[in-house]
């Protein structure tokens, strides 16, 4: 028979140990991570120089960017990169450092449900797991919101946890109200995944006698609560833009990604219903070589017995389900369910260790090999192969060593895993995604810094003009160019409006790819301007190589 939910000591004091050794690596190597890139198009530098805007104005109830009212997230993350900035300057680790000690506090949340809930081991197993997924890699280093959210969100499901044998009381409600108005305060109704999972769990208890009419009715509270914390700001900041927080926001940025897809992230109901199957396989890698098998063991009452079972399937399910109707759908959108999956790929870690586990979830777990497999051998081959077919110096070594060290993993689990080795072929798991840094870190990312068009940019301007000299563009409306030039800049709209820009009095700087330089000198001949610098690279967000020129008008006038 399964264990139930036991209820233990948070932590003694050779644990104690253990897991801050274990949370200073983690946070080391996040440290690392987000030092060793500039910023990448076009979430992080939109928050970045929104943040700077912010310390530059001094106007911390509304958000800018570019100098123009910029309301499509809440503000909680802008006032901590404000904070950062401040004390660091307006580098990218200042940008990225609130969304690292989120990821290390998300961390160590999960060891202590897992710790509380599954025992020791599945504690310290789910914290290294969830480290080491590839969408926690991805989001956890960066300068946007979503490592930020994650800490308030676990830690309202935290607190929920610590119900699971006396019931909800009063003070869970004011924590979990606390804890859902802050995340709202991130992230807006994103905020309320850990309300829409208590709840779900609380239906699925509800014949339990820990759970009363009145456990509705505080979560119900919780949710009210988190709603006046987040409207003692955004009822001021909509004020203070004319309504059009709430406009934007509420209008296009909630209810309208929900009725239909934005920025191409959507698509036909049907045909993105399954949408977040595959990012689970891709975004939960290396673990998704367990997670068959977890799902399994969840679903036999095996992971906590049917109090975790009830559990899991509350926060995993109703999240997965909800963003899968919304109509714009984007990988990070179902983040929340992560320290889930790495609780249950842990629990059934630890369950095969002590043989509770059934034949039919050894045989769900021999084939997660299905879905790990081939997204190894993507990423592998892709690190290998892909640096051949782009001229960027440096890359194809270091990608190779790279996909070497992937592919080296996947066939030491695998042939540990079919051997219904469970646990080692985990460590393996965990020893390849630490050696993967080397390359990832030493050699791939500085590479591909060499092809990063704005900051080149930035810097050709700077230093040969002064702040004050006005900078337009035209077809390049890249956010990393606003973050290092450190200046507003004018978009220009028509060919035309690159004429009138040339018979401006007074100097100015114009940002302009070759191509759109070379059709407007088709149509409307020579400019009076002269070429500053000249930057070939990729650009990111368009997923293309491009030439984007700096052009001078007037320099003598500077």
């Amino acid at each position: 028979m399964a264990p139930a939910f036991t209820k233990t000591r948070w932590v003694s004091e050779k644990e104690w140990v253990v897991v801050a050794a274990g949370l200073l690596v983690i946070l080391g190597s996040y440290l690392l991570l987000g030092s060793r890139t500039t910023l990448w198009d076009r979430d992080e530098p939109r928050f970045a120089r929104a943040a700077v805007e912010m310390l530059d104005s001094g106007n911390y109830m509304a958000i800018t960017f570019n100098g123009e009212t910029w309301p499509d997230k809440p503000v909680l993350t802008y006032w901590l990169m404000a904070l950062a900035i401040r004390v660091l300057g307006p580098t990218e680790l200042a940008c990225r450092l609130f969304g690292i000690l989120g990821t290390a506090v998300t961390c160590g949340v999960t060891f202590g449900i897992g710790r509380r809930l599954l025992g020791r081991q599945a504690g310290l197993w789910a914290m290294v797991i969830l480290a080491s997924t590839l969408q926690m890699l991805v989001i956890g280093a960066a300068a946007t919101s979503d490592a930020i959210l994650l800490p308030f969100t676990i830690g309202a499901m935290a607190v929920f946890a610590g119900t699971r044998q006396g019931g909800i009381r009063p003070a869970h409600a004011i924590g979990i109200g606390l804890l859902t108005g802050l995340a709202m305060l991130v992230k807006g109704p994103m905020g309320l995944m850990p309300a829409l999972a208590i709840l779900t769990v609380l239906l699925l208890e509800r014949k339990e006698p820990t759970v009363r009419p009145a456990s509705f009715a505080l979560i119900a509270a919780s949710v009210v609560i988190g709603g006046v914390i987040f409207c003692a700001w955004a009822v001021p900041a909509s004020a203070a833009t004319e309504g059009e927080f709430l406009r934007v926001f509420i209008g296009r940025h909630v209810i309208g990604r929900a009725l239909r897809p934005m920025e191409h992230h959507g698509g036909n109901f049907l045909l993105y219903l399954p949408y977040y199957i595959p990012v689970v396989i891709g975004g939960f890698f290396p673990w998704t070589l367990h997670l068959p098998g977890a799902l399994s063991a969840l679903a036999g009452g095996r992971i906590g017995g049917p109090s975790g079972r009830r559990l899991f399937l509350g926060w995993i399910l109703p999240p997965f389900v909800a963003m899968s109707l919304a109509a714009t759908k984007l990988p990070h959108y179902i983040v929340f369910i992560w320290p889930a999956l790495a609780l249950i790929v842990a629990g059934t870690i630890a369950a095969a260790r002590t043989g509770l586990l059934t034949s039919r979830d050894r045989n769900w777990l021999r084939g997660g090999v299905w879905f790990f497999g081939p997204v190894a051998g993507a990423i592998g081959l892709g690190l290998m192969i892909g640096p051949w077919f782009v001229a960027v110096p440096g890359l194809r070594g270091w990608g190779a060593v790279g996909g070497l060290v992937v592919l080296a993993m996947a066939v030491l689990a695998i042939r540990e895993h079919l051997a219904d080795r469970v646990q080692r072929s985990a460590v393996i798991l965990i020893v390849g995604m630490a050696a993967f840094q080397v390359p990832l870190q030493a050699g791939v990312l500085p590479a591909l810094e060499q092809v990063k068009i704005s900051p080149a940019l930035a810097h050709a301007v700077n230093t040969r003009t002064g702040p004050g000299v006005p900078v337009s563009a035209y077809k390049y409306g890249e956010p990393t160019l606003n973050f290092y030039l450190g200046r507003t800049i004018e978009y220009l709209n028509s060919p035309e409006g690159v004429l009138e820009w040339t018979v401006r009095p007074g100097p100015g700087i114009l940002v302009i790819p070759r191509d759109r330089l070379d059709q407007i000198r088709e149509e409307l001949g020579q400019l009076p301007v002269e070429e500053l610098s000249a930057v070939k690279g990729f650009n990111y967000s368009k997923g293309k190589y491009v030439e984007v020129l700096v052009l001078l008008r007037n320099l003598e006038q500077q």
